[in-house]
């Protein structure tokens, strides 16, 4: 064990003394020799750890990839001025695109080695792959906050929409470190929180008063129902149709689901209405990047037969497919038959498999 952690401090010296040389040199001066006069040892030791050139440049990328992901880990996971506060989709958002700007020496320190790399890897397949991966994985971190963000927008708009974020970040943090003057952090900062205004619509990035009402998208059911998204006045209406047809176990408290799907992609929680507006249908889903769920799927009884749940359970699957989701589940439970024949004639299938759960909240 001790020879291990010998090993371990080793390369982490190494790896120190890399980064270092990096930032001082750049990348014409980073050479085995180089690194190993920053460390203090013998270049036969570094080359113990990195045999080539090419070896010791492949580490020094994955080194930068892996101080860049951190602290984009960092970023989406604290809310402004509140670190033991979880940050809103938007907030998260906003903090990962700004801590990919020049705007503090770690970062400036950053870009420039990152653009070093860029220019090696015109030239180097190898480089050019890590380099690709890498921006791959900041426009996959984009695409994941900013579906959040807008969960009812189509997988092609979410994606368009984070290739443009990503290119504003890239092309701000680049001309930040070589151009500090005409691009200091001031406007980066404004170049890259417009840039995210114009991308979410004309709402402010934060998130709206918990008060406020959810976006209205409305769409007509065949049987004369309309769907639209939930609103916290809908609440009660809401709770009395689940206890009405028999969705409600004492257990789960319904306003505590209901303020719970609140916080996760409320453009997925829908209902239906009449022409008086009285609540007369619900359907709750979600999205996990896997598959979709559908949940409280009710209809009031006076109301079934007329074609209501079927328009629900459509116009969940079409925002679950503007998401990108490539399938669909639900639980029925054991003996409901009536529910499993809706569902087959919707086209759904029994799958082979047992539902398990744990609950790791008590509502009672």
């Amino acid at each position: 064990m001790a020879r291990q952690r010998d090993v371990d401090d080793q390369r982490q010296r190494l790896s120190e003394a890399t980064w270092a040389v990096l930032t001082e040199r750049g990348l014409p001066g980073l050479t085995i020799r180089a690194v190993a006069e920053r460390a203090g040892c013998t270049t036969g030791l570094v080359m113990h750890a990195f045999p080539t050139k090419d070896a010791l440049l492949l580490h020094a990328r994955d080194l930068l990839h892996t101080r860049t992901r951190e602290r984009a880990d960092a970023a989406e996971a604290r809310a402004p001025g509140d670190p033991e506060r979880a940050p809103t989709p938007e907030q998260a958002l906003e903090a990962v695109l700004l801590n990919a700007l020049s705007l503090d020496a770690q970062s400036v320190d950053e870009a420039r080695v990152w653009v070093s790399y860029l220019a090696a890897a015109l030239a180097d397949p190898t480089l050019a792959e890590r380099h690709r991966a890498g921006n791959r994985s900041f426009v996959a971190r984009v695409e994941r906050l900013l579906g959040a963000c807008r969960p009812t927008w189509a997988a092609e708009r979410i994606r368009t929409e984070a290739l443009t974020l990503v290119a504003v970040a890239e092309g701000m943090n680049t001309l930040g470190a070589a151009d500090p003057e005409t691009y200091p952090p001031a406007v980066q900062r404004r170049s890259m929180t417009d840039a995210l205004s114009r991308a979410l619509g004309p709402a402010s990035p934060e998130r709206p008063a918990a008060d406020a009402p959810a976006p209205e998208v409305v769409s007509a059911g065949e049987g004369g129902v309309r769907i639209r998204s939930f609103e916290e006045a809908d609440t009660e209406q809401v709770v009395a149709l689940w206890a009405e047809c028999g969705l409600t176990r004492p257990w789960n408290d319904p306003r505590r689901d209901i303020a719970r799907k609140l916080t996760v992609q409320p453009g997925l929680f829908l209902v239906g209405v009449d022409a008086a507006d009285a609540v007369v249908a619900s359907a709750m889903a979600g999205y996990d990047g896997h598959r979709g769920w559908v949940n409280y799927l009710a209809v009031t009884p006076a109301r079934q037969g007329r074609g209501d749940g079927r328009a629900l359970v459509q116009e969940v699957e079409q925002r679950l497919l503007g998401l990108g989701c490539p399938k669909l589940n639900l639980q029925i439970r054991e003996g409901n038959e009536g529910v499993m024949e809706f569902y087959r004639a919707l086209g759904y299938t029994r799958d082979a498999a047992v539902s398990f759960g744990k609950r790791l909240i008590a509502d009672d």
